[in-house]
């Protein structure tokens, strides 16, 4: 099924479940210091930029294909 044919509530659960995603790895990453783990602290920080960034293409498709509709 085309992004674009999906129903809002979809995006709504989306970006309701990528945000508490988001905001435990970005809890995780504020809490635990640098030099415990670089690495796993560089995947808290990439994973918690990562999210929003996929959602908001997945919504700006949505939105596109919504303008065709028009």
């Amino acid at each position: 099924m085309r992004i674009a044919k999906w129903h809002p509530g979809k995006l709504i659960i989306l970006w309701s479940w990528g945000s508490v995603f988001a905001a435990l790895t970005l809890t995780s990453f504020l809490v635990s210091p640098v030099s415990a783990s670089p690495g796993l602290h560089l995947c808290e920080l990439l994973i918690t930029l990562l999210i929003p960034a996929a959602l908001s293409g997945i919504t700006w498709t949505w939105l596109s294909g919504r303008e065709l509709d028009i």
